[in-house]
């Protein structure tokens, strides 16, 4: 097994950076960022999209097996190496469940991973600009429900659709590549809505719904202080206001980065 030797925020960072830098023409990708209240205080809402839609966002690190021994070329489900990405498993796998729950009503909710085999080969697609064409999107509309305590990966090859979830193996033949994905992008523009203030107000208000119902879910194990980032009014703040929250309460409940693409 070999790990590539980077954080998932070092990923995450290359992936978006790249994804703010090259969807500068036929289209525009904006990550909205927790951390941007001083930045859009200064016009940072002027790279936003007109009119476009949400993608969201979290990133994983997968290991690249190769040896013989691995697991799922011992057994014959690869016959050669792949990609692992294993799920967090606390709390019964509360991490992916919470992302289920997003799906639902957020189709394009995606785990992000590389297909890196070292750390040298990360650098050099970022100093080359490649990171996206080596990563894969797996869509969590796709994934099984999770509610126990074991531990479970999704595995991939390189240039393969396919992928699997493990423990108990379901292959899958819908995952995006890296390299497709503004392709990917153009597809859903029937989708795109004008990035307004009914777009943002929507968009917190939704996020809260799914957040509120997880309260629900979790009423034992929750952290009551977290409602508190809960009260925000947004008919009474900005559209760059609105976003910010949302992409707070989205990073601190899910993990996730919320991605704004669409027309410039």
């Amino acid at each position: 097994m070999v790990g590539i030797g980077i954080s998932e925020f070092s990923f995450g960072y290359a992936f978006l950076y790249e994804q703010t830098i090259d969807n500068q023409n036929r289209l525009r990708a904006a990550p909205i960022l927790p951390s941007l209240q001083q930045e859009a205080e200064v016009g940072w809402d002027a790279r936003l999209p007109i009119f476009g839609t949400d993608y969201y966002y979290q990133f994983k690190l997968s290991d690249y097996l190769s040896r013989s021994n691995a697991s799922f070329i011992r057994d014959g489900t690869y016959a050669g190496p792949y990609y692992r990405i294993a799920l967090h498993r606390n709390h019964s796998n509360r991490q992916h469940q919470r992302l289920k729950e997003l799906s639902r009503d957020n189709p394009n909710t995606f785990y992000v991973a590389p297909e890196f085999d070292s750390i040298d080969e990360f650098n050099s697609a970022f100093l080359d600009r490649n990171i996206t064409s080596q990563s894969r999107l797996i869509p969590l509309t796709e994934c099984k429900e999770i509610d126990d305590s074991e531990q479970h990966y999704i595995t991939y090859q390189r240039n393969d659709e396919d992928w699997i979830l493990h423990s108990n193996k379901k292959f899958h033949r819908k995952s995006v590549f890296g390299k497709n994905i503004l392709n990917f992008y153009e597809k859903g523009k029937s989708y795109w809505k004008p990035i307004d203030h009914k777009y943002t107000t929507n968009l917190f208000n939704n996020t809260s719904n799914t957040i509120f119902k997880i309260i629900d879910k979790e009423e034992r194990i929750f952290d009551k202080n977290k409602i508190e980032l809960l009260k925000f009014d947004p008919h009474q703040a900005t559209i760059i206001q609105t976003l910010i929250k949302t992409s707070q309460l989205l990073s601190i409940f899910f993990g996730v980065v919320l991605v704004l693409v669409g027309e410039k």
